[in-house]
């Protein structure tokens, strides 16, 4: 579903109410809420409005939908991103669990991330101007696998052929697991990209794949 709004302020609003939503039913419902978000600088307003969400956040487990294989503490990080912008406030009392598990050996932190466990109820993605979701980039060495229905794990190792950094993760199938996903966007560009990707899958368009996709349930929220 398409949510239209005249302003990123708007946009954000409307996507950290349903977030906050979502989350407490799961907890509702008798269950350990699981959020994964997406990092960059875009979110960082999503993450500063949810992070003052009246959640129980003593019951929700966030975690990472991909992050650079760089120190936790380095400006790229997605983790530190996290720690800095949505670990404040109320959502302070919520647990954490990044991706980086071992800072010399990025198949061992992929490996330690594949352990994590629990379905994810919320996903929170982001979209480049190529078309990627997640770290899944068109023409990535290991982005078949990624994209494989079958894919048992949750988590892959991706090197993009052009974005700095090395990556971990996480696959279609696993992406296709989850609750619900929220996809924002923002600008003409973005919104034509993801408008040819609602046309079919095609691995040219990484973020196809889930935009053509019926089983989970999708909100794309755009602004100017």
């Amino acid at each position: 579903m398409w949510h239209d709004f005249d302003s990123a302020a708007a946009s954000t609003e409307a996507q950290s109410r349903q977030i906050a939503q979502l989350l407490s039913s799961a907890v509702d419902r008798g269950q350990k809420a699981r959020l994964a978000v997406s990092g960059g600088r875009s979110p960082i307003p999503l993450f500063e409005r949810l992070s003052n969400e009246d959640i129980p956040w003593h019951n929700v487990a966030i975690t990472l939908v991909d992050d650079r294989y760089v120190p936790v503490d380095h400006e790229d990080s997605n983790e530190a991103l996290v720690r800095r912008y949505l670990l404040q406030n109320r959502a302070s009392a919520a647990s954490f669990t990044g991706l980086v598990g071992d800072a010399d050996d990025i198949a061992r932190s992929v490996e330690r991330a594949n352990r994590l466990t629990g379905h994810i109820d919320v996903a929170v993605l982001g979209m480049g101007d190529d078309g990627h979701t997640a770290s899944l980039f068109p023409d990535a060495a290991q982005l078949p696998d990624a994209l494989d229905p079958q894919q048992v794990r949750r988590y892959l190792h991706i090197t993009p052929p052009t974005a700095a950094h090395e990556r971990i993760s996480m696959t279609l199938a696993a992406l296709l697991a989850v609750g619900h996903l929220i996809l924002p966007i923002a600008g003409e560009h973005k919104r034509n990209v993801l408008r040819k990707a609602q046309e079919a899958p095609t691995p040219a368009l990484p973020v196809s794949y889930v935009a053509t996709q019926h089983g989970v349930p999708l909100d794309v929220y755009w602004h100017p």
